[in-house]
């Protein structure tokens, strides 16, 4: 009983904190201006005329693919912006929250109150708030992204052709809302194909083929992955030349994120620092070469120079405190280790972890917003990790708890 009092008691934190942020219009990572500048007009042109502005989607700059506008254009009928538009997107994104409790369930088999508690833990992240509160594209990603791993650990139990169906339509959809998704399409094809009988990979590889046309389509009027037609900036998004860069920031949040579970899923603090030591200084010494290796400058999208744009906010916070360019690295570090772990657990987390770094790593720009919460959903819905169900434990539950809640006050006040 005891329990369950405190867990209620966080759960009436986590939502009544989300219904006073919409309330006191809270946002983060310029929500509102990239709100009004980019997503409310493509929205409001697909409803005047869908076909034409489609085709010259470009001009709306949103750089990804319009299934989330056009569902909020002809299933949202308020004026993007207004108040019921915003409350219609806080319904829409509490679709994610019970279809993770439905992931929660499912792999985990936790209670209803825990599988409930876990899930509501998206109710911190500051960009998924922004993302509810604004009607913006991440939710929806998010959304479809969790009901293609729903499916998919149900395809675990169950290898019929409609689960496959589900699996490569919830994916694609989310491909369709966020064009960074597209790392999932890949970890299923692969992980399915290894897995399935003959029969069903064929059938995988037409699913895939199916849902494809939409995008090769647009892909051809556009004259390539983006725009080009009006925005002429491939490579301002997606560059080779910046991918250990990138590379560096994505690993500083996964060692970011991951503490959390580290704390919750270590048995001995004493034991995991002697066998990382010596191995979390040698990925500290590999990273700063690299990073001077391949002339790393952190400062370099921002032309006044004076924080750090485009590279997570590990790497921001740090720089603005020490000064020092590399001080992010101490969480990279802890990223690199944390994916070498968690490669030898399984196939399925190489195929994963190669994926997910393949495509983000290309990112010129990457935003904390990409990831959170990205991270956590992966980490309890896909990924393979020892002693997962501890998390079920009140000291665990409540770790969890202050971490995102100190997350959320930290990207408050900054």
């Amino acid at each position: 009983m005891e329990k369950k009092k405190i867990i209620y008691l966080l759960l009436f934190i986590n939502f009544s904190s989300f219904f006073f942020g919409f309330f006191f219009l809270e946002e983060h990572g310029a929500s509102i201006l990239d709100a009004t500048l980019h997503t409310y007009p493509a929205i409001n042109a697909l409803k005047t005329n869908f076909l034409e502005n489609i085709i010259n989607y470009g001009k709306f700059g949103e750089n990804s693919y319009p299934l989330h506008h056009t569902i909020f254009a002809f299933l949202n009928p308020f004026k993007p912006g207004s108040f019921f538009f915003r409350l219609i997107s806080i319904f829409w994104s509490f679709a994610s929250i019970y279809l993770l409790f439905l992931v929660i369930k499912k792999r985990l088999k936790f209670s209803n109150l825990e599988s409930i508690f876990l899930s509501s833990i998206l109710l911190l992240s500051p960009y998924f708030r922004s993302s509810g509160y604004w009607g913006m594209t991440e939710n929806t990603g998010i959304l479809f992204l969790i009901l293609s791993v729903l499916f998919y650990l149900e395809l675990k139990k169950n290898v019929s052709f409609l689960n496959i169906f589900f699996v490569c339509l919830f994916s694609s959809l989310a491909l369709y809302s966020r064009i960074q998704y597209v790392f999932i399409c890949l970890f299923y094809c692969i992980d399915l194909f290894l897995i399935l009988p003959s029969v069903k990979r064929k059938f995988l590889i037409l699913c895939y083929s199916i849902l494809s046309i939409p995008a090769l389509y647009l892909i051809y009027i556009w004259g390539g992955i983006i725009d080009e037609q009006t925005t002429g900036e491939f490579n301002s998004l997606i560059n080779f030349d910046t991918i250990p860069r990138t590379f560096i920031a994505i690993l500083s949040l996964v060692g970011f994120y991951s503490l959390p579970f580290l704390i919750c899923l270590t048995k001995d603090y004493i034991n995991l620092l002697k066998k990382y030591f010596i191995k979390y200084f040698i990925s500290l010494f590999f990273l700063i070469l690299l990073f001077y290796f391949s002339e790393i400058d952190i400062l370099s999208l921002n032309e006044k120079r004076d924080y750090v744009y485009g590279q997570g906010f590990i790497a921001n916070i740090t720089y603005k405190i020490t000064k020092i360019q590399i001080s992010y690295l101490l969480f990279s570090a802890i990223g690199l280790n944390i994916i070498l772990n968690l490669f030898q657990y399984s196939t399925k987390n190489k195929i994963l972890i190669v994926a997910f770094f393949s495509f983000f790593s290309l990112r010129v720009h990457f935003f904390t917003e990409y990831l959170d919460p990205l991270l956590f959903i992966l980490a309890i819905g896909c990924l393979t990790i020892k002693n997962l169900s501890e998390l079920k434990k009140l000291r665990n539950l409540v770790v969890f708890e202050v971490f995102f809640i100190l997350t959320l006050i930290g990207a408050i006040l900054i």
